[in-house]
């Protein structure tokens, strides 16, 4: 599996190179390592290197993020199967215009006890399309740092360009996790990206929650952006490569 992005923060950028493990494997899918990575814009060139403490993981420099409106690609020569057979796959994205955000509003739910809604005001970005990923933070820590707890939008859910108020995450107050102290700094991050992340993400958080009803049939493969540089690249693989804009806004909890 090959996953990875660039975003407008100014970061270490990731890409993660894995092998597959079994379905019913209790351990996590090996990283391999001695890849070559590299992502570029048609101007400047990011080369990755490999984290000494995490075999597969591969880091741009500290200072390295991305520009709104430019597009992405990351080539990778990577040898899978470690015979010495390095194979070549490459992956572009368009990385989108940001989200203005004004600010966020934390009310308690109108239809659910012990609910606390998160809502944004602010404006989408100058894009023919707009789809969102949302994450929510209390004091830094991440409400919702799994895949199947990251919030998606799209131009069906968000028809106008001034947002005067979208429900955007609702915190549970009585798990554990999601309840709030008064004085936390509650965070909401606003991520603009491609239909085509936005539909792996959906199609992957479909996967992960299951066939509904129980016996339906199973859901379709997440479909990945990752593809051969030639066709004589015989090893299956998923995975995904993205570039986003990124917003975060905060506010201070105070209970009723």
């Amino acid at each position: 599996m090959i996953y990875g992005y660039i975003s407008t923060d100014t970061t270490q950028h990731y890409v993660k190179i894995t092998r597959s493990a079994g379905y019913f494997s209790t351990s996590a899918p090996e990283g391999i390592s001695n890849a070559s990575v590299a992502i570029y814009n048609g101007d400047e060139t990011y080369l990755l290197t490999e984290d000494p403490d995490t075999p597969g993981l591969y880091l741009t420099e500290p200072y390295v993020f991305g520009v709104e409106g430019e597009t992405y690609t990351l080539e990778v020569s990577v040898d899978f199967e470690g015979k010495g057979q390095f194979e070549e796959y490459t992956s572009s994205s368009y990385l989108p215009y940001a989200v203005r955000m004004d600010s966020i509003q934390l009310k308690m739910s109108d239809y659910f006890d012990d609910r606390l809604d998160i809502y944004f005001y602010g404006r989408l970005g100058d894009n023919d399309e707009n789809y969102l990923s949302f994450q929510a933070y209390r004091n830094d820590y991440a409400l919702s740092d799994s895949l199947i707890n990251f919030g998606l939008a799209d131009d069906e859910y968000i028809d106008k360009k001034e947002l005067d108020g979208v429900s955007c995450f609702s915190l549970d107050m009585e798990e554990e996790q999601y309840y709030l102290e008064p004085g936390d700094i509650v965070s909401l991050q606003v991520n603009s990206i491609t239909k085509e992340y936005y539909d792996f993400l959906w199609h992957a958080q479909l996967e992960l929650y299951g066939s509904i009803p129980i016996f339906s049939g199973p859901p379709a493969n997440a479909e990945t952006n990752i593809k051969p540089v030639n066709t004589s690249n015989k090893t299956p693989l998923a995975g995904f490569f993205t570039a986003y804009s990124s917003r975060r806004k905060g506010t201070v909890y105070v209970s009723d």
